[in-house]
């Protein structure tokens, strides 16, 4: 059973005393607000149709990549597992581009309707044949899609193909999952 502490008179008068200057305050007409109600969440198509990879920053702060080195990037938080997967070819490439003697203006339009046809497919693992470039150069496509696939939100990882797939001249790229995405 609760009972109520026993109050002192010493703490009553204590009370009394801060309590002497105080005045209720007077009623009012109290309005409560009505709960907010939860926005509905719209998703967003990883790469919307007024998107455009021209947006990406060219400024290149990586490392210049040689036609022979191999590449690897995995968001924070990625499993090891997936990396590993697609390091050594578990996925089934669902589609292929092909940017074979683009220019980088060219490969950059191509890369954004190619993510648009995936996002629009909901595909989730893709091919990117870059090519090792000319002679001696570094190059310039396999740097360039080195660089834009790390600022895009909707790519979780990507590593340089298997030996079937091109090794070091494409990229196996594993896109983030977006439900209900739907184009013009």
């Amino acid at each position: 059973m609760n009972k109520k502490p026993k109050i002192s008179d010493a703490d009553k008068a204590l009370f009394e005393a801060a309590m002497r200057h105080v005045k209720p305050l007077a009623p009012s007409k109290k309005i409560t607000p009505e709960p907010e109600r939860p926005k509905p969440r719209v998703r967003k198509p990883a790469i919307d149709s007024e998107t455009s990879l021209s947006a990406l920053s060219d400024f290149e702060t990586l490392d210049p990549l040689s036609s022979d080195d191999l590449v690897e990037f995995a968001r924070p938080g990625l499993q090891n597992k997936i990396l590993r997967d697609l390091r050594t070819g578990k996925y089934n490439i669902e589609a292929i581009l092909d940017l074979h003697g683009m220019t980088v203006v060219e490969a950059r339009e191509a890369l954004h309707q190619f993510f648009l046809q995936c996002t629009k497919r909901r595909l989730r693992h893709v091919l990117i044949i870059h090519g090792k470039g000319r002679g001696d150069q570094k190059p310039i496509l396999k740097n360039k899609i080195n660089h834009w696939l790390r600022q895009l939100s909707e790519v979780l990882a990507f590593c340089s193909a298997t030996g079937r797939e091109g090794r070091s001249g494409a990229m196996v790229v594993y896109l983030k999952q977006v439900k209900g995405a739907t184009f013009p």
